[in-house]
């Protein structure tokens, strides 16, 4: 009896046991994560993701890697076991069991390794079916092919069911085919359900939930990012104004390019807002988006087009750090400085000593010391940030003996890349202790880059614009790229996301950034005229305007000049243009006012409609980066550079110089006081080809014709487009009013023409920059208003 009783004890035990790591073993698969420390891969001081812990992290990792979506039938065997345990149905462990599940683990591996091969799951990192599953598959392949072998296969596994449920393989194949209707049926049953209950509440519906939405003003919410928007096979049909693939797409309104229709628009739109005199019978004329021939879905390329990181990371010797802790306060000491080391955090290319000083223990004594614990520490550099923002301790960072490259594969794999509220995503790296770094240059929302040559800031520009293409189509995004040196980046010629051809001509390029503020004045007038506040919700509402309603619309204001013309609106949704400028140094050198005063403005404007600036240079002088430029693009980064000038031009402080080479870079953030140290990703010549070649296999760059003409004439206004040049024959209607007021004024600015004349701010800018172009007003001097040159009208 007391015998029995103390088995039934240890059962009930063992049955705990097995319940528990099969449920701890449930978790930590659930729970895996990519970037946790594993037995292949080395994180200091990271902390895992996983809810289970480092073990946690470690097992799923190995069974992931081993067995891929095989590793569930372990945990199914962990609760069985447990489960046999509980109800006594056998002494000990299930011999047949454990053989069973390691089979089904082999098997259900080979399965998912068969018909999901190319898959990847957690950011590319794993795949379907497993080493040991694509290792089996590749093996049993050739001899039964594709077909036999999946017949191979699931034979075995309606087998394996069988044994393993006691149960005759007919009663199993009957089971799964009464499984199968009872879920056909159900699934019926609630569609129809569904269709029944929208029929009879759709006639319902108040007028308003009918109004057309092109002037309803859209509400306050979180602006949702740019979607891939395609067309519907009705939609395509109704396409026709699409010429031939022989011919470029272009904005102007020529009479080839208009179709003539008998019928009148027949849209129930309410346009009497907009109009001064009786409607006009006018032909219905069909706006054409500047966006690349291939209309249907675009292909994102699969991450897997990148080379995997080699296996494991290096590995810091702890002895060696602790002894580098020791020297570091003994030679503080010898200065007179004592305090403590009561952190280490081991990086990629650097480490960084916390350090904590004592009370009486001046930080200026320590930021002077810093050559001194080079030699002392033998490091190549020592760079020391005091103190650490947020904390007592003082950062002491030195340089690794063993340098780990970070490849920007293992940057994208950070769930965080592909976040959907991330919308223009910018690898910066790893940060000192290791971790990802990833910012979305929506909200920074324009990035300056220094670097001399060979400290890796042209590696950085590519693996920029590369983790862009990755996150979108020639749809959300277009790129405009200058290039002088016609080199750096030469690979992305003739993808279908650039709006023109590479600049290499830097007399050009300032043509190209006055493209961009004419593509911005345009945006803002149309994000004006539909109530939009920023370009995501613009592109919410124009996706819902039916073709009637665009077409009415600009039948009615085929008759209104100036920025009221149709031509002066977008009825699509617009993509995010980024413009990259390489050598901006160069460009200053040779039109520095022109192009100083084009990225002034698109800086302080164009966030909102989706028009963003990179400009890197190899040396941040003064006459490059003035302090206008400097003061409207906060985010700016900053690899090794020449002397503490440089860096204090381009980061506010010094320390860039003594940055290590190949990667190594300072990023301040907006708001930020502090620089943070990162390693840059590197990325080979033969992953960036992978991924423009997939993006040029699927189509061929279309050109905006405007931005091309804009950039030959060095900036001047294409024909088609809106102009207040001097010589065009479109001119504000106000233009001789607003002359006279501002020959009686010494000063003049925008916002006081805006005010003066109640015009919108826009207009008022443009009004501005006529005047300057004529001579009435001087140039702009920063925030201030410009000064007024004549004192009596020409005659």
């Amino acid at each position: 009896m007391g015998r029995n009783s103390q088995s039934r004890s240890w059962d009930d035990i063992l049955g705990l046991l097995f319940a528990g790591v099969g449920l701890l073993l449930l978790i930590s698969l659930w729970s895996y994560h990519p970037s946790d420390p594993s037995l292949n891969s080395f994180g200091s001081d990271i902390k895992p993701l996983n809810l289970c812990g480092y073990w946690g992290a470690i097992f799923s990792d190995l069974l992931f890697q081993g067995f891929g979506g095989g590793s569930w039938v372990l945990v199914f065997v962990l609760f069985f076991q447990s489960y046999i345990f509980f109800t006594r149905q056998n002494e000990g462990l299930d011999r047949q069991l454990w053989l069973f599940g390691a089979l089904g683990t082999l098997l259900f591996s080979c399965l998912f390794a068969l018909h999901l091969g190319d898959k990847t799951f957690h950011q590319g990192h794993t795949q379907a079916g497993g080493f040991l599953g694509n290792m089996i598959v590749a093996f049993l392949l050739p001899v039964f092919n594709r077909v036999g072998l999946a017949i191979v296969l699931w034979l075995c596994a309606v087998a394996f069911l069988s044994l393993f449920s006691s149960h005759r393989m007919i009663e199993v194949l009957s089971y799964a085919g009464d499984w199968a209707k009872y879920m056909g049926a159900g699934f019926k049953e609630s569609i129809s359900k569904s269709v029944s209950f929208f029929r009879e509440r759709l006639p319902r519906l108040p007028e308003f939930a009918t109004e057309p939405k092109i002037f309803r003003r859209p509400k306050e919410v979180k602006e949702p990012g740019p979607r891939f928007f395609s067309l519907s096979s009705s939609e395509k049909e109704e396409e026709d104004f699409l010429e031939d693939e022989e011919e470029s797409y272009d904005d102007s309104y020529d009479e080839d390019e208009i179709e003539e229709e008998d019928e009148e628009p027949t849209s129930k739109l309410n346009l009497s807002g907009y109009l001064t005199k009786k409607k006009k019978e006018t032909s219905r004329r069909r706006l054409r988006p500047q966006m690349p021939r291939k209309v249907e879905n675009w292909e994102l390329p699969k991450i897997s087009l990148l080379n995997d990181p080699p296996q494991g990371r290096t590995r810091l010797d702890e002895k060696e750090l602790k002894l580098k802790s020791k020297l570091l306060v003994e030679k503080l000491a010898q200065f007179s400085v004592k305090g403590e080391v009561t952190g280490i955090k081991p990086g990629p290319a650097v480490t960084m000593f916390e350090f904590k000083p004592n009370a009486d223990v001046k930080i200026s004594k320590i930021t002077d010391l810093a050559d001194d614990l080079s030699l002392a520490l033998s490091s190549e550099s020592v760079r020391i940030v005091a103190p650490i923002p947020g904390r007592d301790v003082v950062g002491i960072e030195t340089s690794n003996s063993q340098r780990e490259t970070v490849f920007l594969k293992s940057i994208i794999q950070d769930d965080y890349f592909w976040d959907e509220e991330v919308k223009l995503p910018i690898t910066l790296g790893r940060k000192a202790d290791g971790e990802p770094r990833i910012v979305d240059l929506r909200k920074m929302p324009h990035l300056m880059v220094a670097g001399s040559t060979g400290s890796g800031k042209s590696v950085f520009v590519v693996s920029l614009i590369t983790g862009l293409l990755l996150r979108h189509s020639p749809k959300t995004l277009r790129l405009v790229l200058v290039d002088p040196k016609q080199v750096d980046l030469a690979a992305f010629n003739d993808i279908p996301h650039l709006v023109m051809p590479p600049i290499i001509d830097s007399k050009k390029a300032v043509g190209a950034l006055r493209w961009g503020i004419r593509e911005m004045e345009k945006r803002y007038r149309s994000m004006s005229k539909f109530g939009a506040r920023g370009l995501e919700a613009f592109n919410d509402i124009v996706s819902e305007l039916s073709k009637e309603q665009i077409d009415e619309h600009a039948a009615f204001h085929t008759e209104l000049e100036g920025p009221y013309h149709p031509k002066s609106y977008y009825y699509e949704p617009l993509p995010y243009i980024v413009i990259v400028v390489e050598e901006f140094g160069d460009l200053m050198a040779v039109d520095k006012v022109n192009v100083e005063q084009a990225v002034v403005r698109l800086a302080q404007m164009a966030r909102a409609c989706g028009i963003h600036l990179v400009l890197a240079m190899q040396s941040p002088r003064k006459d490059v980066v003035t302090g206008l430029i400097k003061t409207n693009i906060p985010g700016r980064a900053s690899f090794k550079v020449a002397s503490k000038m440089d860096s204090r031009i381009i980061l506010d402080e010094s320390g860039a110089e003594r940055l290590l080479a190949r990667g190594d870079m300072l990023f301040l953030a907006p708001g930020v006081s502090k620089p943070e140290r990162h390693h840059g990703p590197y990325l080979p010549e033969e992953e960036i080809q992978a991924v423009v070649e997939k993006w040029k296999e699927q189509g061929e760059p279309v050109y905006d014709q405007a931005a091309m003409k804009a950039v030959e004439g060095g900036g001047t206004t294409a024909p088609g487009e809106p102009s207040f040049d001097q010589d065009d024959e479109i001119k504000d209607d106000r233009y001789d009013e607003i002359l006279e007021y501002v020959a009686t004024q010494k000063e003049v600015s925008a916002s006081l023409i805006q005010r003066r004349f109640r015009l919108g701010y826009p207009r008022a800018a443009r009004m501005i920059e006529l005047f300057e172009s004529e001579g009435v007003v001087g140039p702009a001097n920063g925030s201030k208003p410009r000064q007024v040159l004549i004192r009596e009208l020409p005659r």
